[in-house]
């Protein structure tokens, strides 16, 4: 294998090397340890003696040729390269290594340049140019490069050191020891394919990384944080974050990392931050611990910040729309709940009474009618600005739907009659305040209008025991609805021992609505006669066959039944059941000239498509119209005139009769005659019960049918009693008749034999 001519080559190579210092650090490594001791010693005597002579060279070459072939042995059993190249690049000596990597032998490859055996001419020139760049300035260097591998093809790195020297015959050439780093290489381009990468998750999910070093307050982070935090990097960064910090959040911070810190418990926290522009964030932070010392305490943390500003936004519009009323910015029927289960629990605790107020605003339609739905909102917000003012900050103020508003009053006082008394008291004020004079700007229109309202309170004053959310908003609604009913003019406050009658009301309100369901409301009929007592048609009244109560007049469940608008349905099923009798009657040429008057609720009227739904019901019948009479009275015209003018107009011109009801007890009586399109008006049955006594009445009643002849309209005398009222009235020429004289309000089975009479 190593023949003379190889021999001879690595002789002129190595020995000049060998008088470097490297040479003599080869030269030590290599005999073998039982002679290097006197090896050593020998060296040591040439040099102190000759010193760095050239004979000094020439008694180490004489040493170094003797184990010459040990160290030509141990060159080709190295795993790293070395190799000897010429100016020109060709080999003059190679190692095993480096012929096997070529796919040669260390022979073949003398005289030979690296294009001889790669044919890649890239590579090659690039290691000619690197290798004469050294020789010219003949100084040692340390480069790293990579070869192709022409075993495998594939592409290997190397660290090399290369040492420039001249041979015997004064020729430059280059020594060139490489170690193979390719493993190292390539787990460094792994670990920076993986920052990069993980630089390039962070940049896609703009989460920006911190690490800090708890020792030193060092922070470190990537482009992304600074963008979020807006703090640039420096030795005050950490001190800069944390001022940054809203002082409203930052106990919960430091407490934070202290756990993570003292306990290893998770950083994992959401604070707001006042940015050096001033911006106010929310970020998301999320930290653990990454390095510690000796003794197990952190040194290093390491962790991810994001900026949920925008997620936080829309989680409290949200919360906004699902906790509070975006009309007025008060607490919705839903937080409503919540909050009063919390004074229910507080109440307990503290041995206190609580109120619960409803409050209703009284002629809110008549402005929504009459100046349009944003004006009616525009009230509603001012409404709820008056609320808060005279509010306190434990109060809870709800928007508890449409005009209806719900007060939660804790703690007011540990006595029941006291606690009633506060309560009684601050709803009145509450009336007092709603009902001053509101001035509302109409932006439609640029104009604003006064208006005035009022306000119906009614509550419950509870400690807590007992009860529930649900039956407290129930009982508080229901003494409102007592309020209402009654038309008093102040607040009705009830003490939780009111429950069984308020309850009571209740459940009347679940039968009434059930039975609409079953429709077991139905019509009575009250005969009305001509002065020769001929029957002449009949007043529908409504009765309630309850399911278990039986047959109940309107006294037992009307009130409830307005106030809940429960009215407006069973109003509904009234006119069917009153235009299918029509119908029948209609059928028959004995009753053909019938007619009946129905009742009409305010609540009725006062629904914005009351007319189109009424006419809808009559037209599904075949009926003769003229023979329909509608009753309202003067509650229905004092909440708005022009809109009550405006619908008995359409009713008229679709054929209906008109009838005015009680006539002559309300003080706009005449002026209602003027402009309402009348047919007849029915005198108030508290004329007729004084009439034949009282000679005041019988000239009022007498002033009254003359007008309404003036008018050219009939007159009906409700509530005759007996033969002297009716002889009376005939003789002031009274059109037509009812009462109990001539028959109490019966059944339709009933009213058929009283047609046979």
């Amino acid at each position: 294998m190593h023949n003379v001519t190889g021999y001879s080559s690595v002789k002129t190579v190595l020995m000049p090397i060998v008088a470097s210092l490297t040479g003599l650090i080869l030269f030590f490594i290599v005999y073998p340890p039982a002679q290097l001791f006197s090896t050593k010693i020998t060296i040591s005597i040439i040099v102190v003696v000759f010193g760095s002579s050239v004979l000094t060279s020439i008694l180490l070459h004489r040493l170094f040729k003797k184990n010459l072939q040990v160290m030509t042995n141990i060159f080709h059993s190295m795993d790293d390269v070395v190799g000897v190249k010429d100016y020109q690049g060709n080999f003059v000596f190679c190692n095993e290594k480096v012929a096997y990597l070529y796919q040669s032998t260390p022979e073949q490859m003398v005289g030979k340049d690296d294009y001889f055996f790669t044919k890649n001419r890239e590579q090659a020139d690039f290691f000619l140019k690197s290798a004469q760049d050294i020789m010219d300035r003949f100084e040692k260097e340390v480069v790293y490069e990579s070869s192709m591998d022409t075993n495998t093809g594939e592409v290997r790195h190397f660290s090399s050191t290369k040492i420039p020297f001249k041979d015997t015959k004064n020729n430059c050439k280059i020594a060139i020891f490489a170690k193979d780093i390719t493993d190292i290489a390539r787990l460094k381009e792994g670990a920076d394919r993986n920052q990069k990468r993980l630089e390039h998750v962070l940049d896609v999910s703009e989460e920006g990384l911190w690490e800090w070093n708890i020792q030193t307050n060092q922070v470190l982070h990537n482009k992304r944080w600074e963008n979020i935090i807006g703090i640039e990097s420096s030795r005050e960064t950490f001190i800069e974050f944390e001022a940054c910090i809203v002082q409203e959040d930052k106990a919960k911070v430091g407490q934070a990392l202290d756990l993570l810190l003292t306990k290893s418990q998770p950083y994992n926290i959401e604070f707001r931050m006042k940015r050096p522009d001033g911006k106010v964030i929310w970020v998301w932070d999320r930290g653990r611990v990454a390095e510690v010392d000796e003794n197990g305490d952190p040194i290093w943390l390491v962790g991810i910040i994001l900026d949920i500003t925008t997620e936080k936004l829309n989680q409290q519009k949200i919360e906004r729309l699902a906790y509070y009323d975006s009309l007025t910015g008060l607490v919705n029927r839903t937080q409503l709940e919540v909050e009063l289960d919390e004074v229910i629990q507080l109440s307990v605790q503290k041995g206190q009474y609580s109120a619960v107020l409803f409050l209703d605003l009284d002629r809110f339609k008549l402005l929504n009618d009459s100046y349009g739905h944003h004006m009616g909102d525009k009230l509603l917000t001012l409404v709820a600005s008056r609320l808060i003012d005279k509010g306190s900050s434990d109060m809870v103020i709800s928007r508890f739907g449409g005009d209806e508003f719900v007060i939660i009053y804790p703690l007011v006082d540990s006595d029941e009659d006291k606690a009633i008394f506060e309560a009684q008291r601050y709803a009145n004020e509450l009336m007092i305040e709603i009902s001053k004079t509101f001035f509302i700007q109409n932006d439609h229109h640029d104009v604003s209008i006064e208006y005035d309202i009022s306000v119906s309170v009614g509550g419950i004053v509870f400690n807590g025991q007992d009860t529930t959310t649900g039956s407290l908003l129930q009982l508080a609604d229901l003494a409102l609805y007592r309020v209402k009913s009654t038309s008093v003019s102040q607040a009705l406050i009830f003490g939780i021992d009111m429950k069984d009658e308020l309850t009571h009301s209740s459940q009347l309100l679940k039968d009434i609505r059930q039975s609409i369901v079953d429709q077991d409301f139905l019509i009575y009929l009250q005969p009305k006669l001509n002065r020769d007592e001929t029957l002449i048609g009949a007043e529908a009244l409504v009765r309630w066959q309850h399911p278990t109560r039986g047959l109940l007049n309107p006294a037992a469940f009307i009130d409830q039944a307005e106030e809940s608008n429960f009215i407006v349905k069973i109003g509904k099923q009234v006119l069917m059941q009153v235009c299918e009798q029509l119908s029948l009657w209609q059928r028959s040429s004995e009753t053909q000239h019938l007619t009946i008057s129905v009742n009409l609720s305010a609540k009725q009227i006062w629904q914005s498509q009351f007319v189109d739904d009424f006419m809808l019901t009559v037209n599904s019948f075949d009926i003769d119209k003229s023979k329909l009479i509608v009753e309202v009275t003067e509650t229905v015209l004092l909440q708005d005139i022009k809109d009550a003018t405006e619908k008995m107009n359409r009713l008229k011109s679709h054929g209906i009769t008109i009838s005015l009801d009680d006539f002559g007890t309300g003080y706009s009586s005449l002026n209602y005659l003027h402009r309402l399109p009348i047919d007849e008006i029915k005198i108030d049955r508290s004329f007729i019960n004084d009439f034949a006594e009282d000679e005041q009445v019988k000239l009022m009643v007498k002033s009254i049918v003359d007008l309404a002849n003036n008018f050219g309209v009939n007159v009906v005398a409700e509530g005759v009693e007996n033969i002297e009222q009716f002889d009376l009235l005939k003789e002031f020429n009274v059109d037509v008749y009812q009462g109990f004289f001539f028959s109490k309000p019966i059944s339709l089975i009933e009213f058929e034999r009283y047609l046979l009479t």
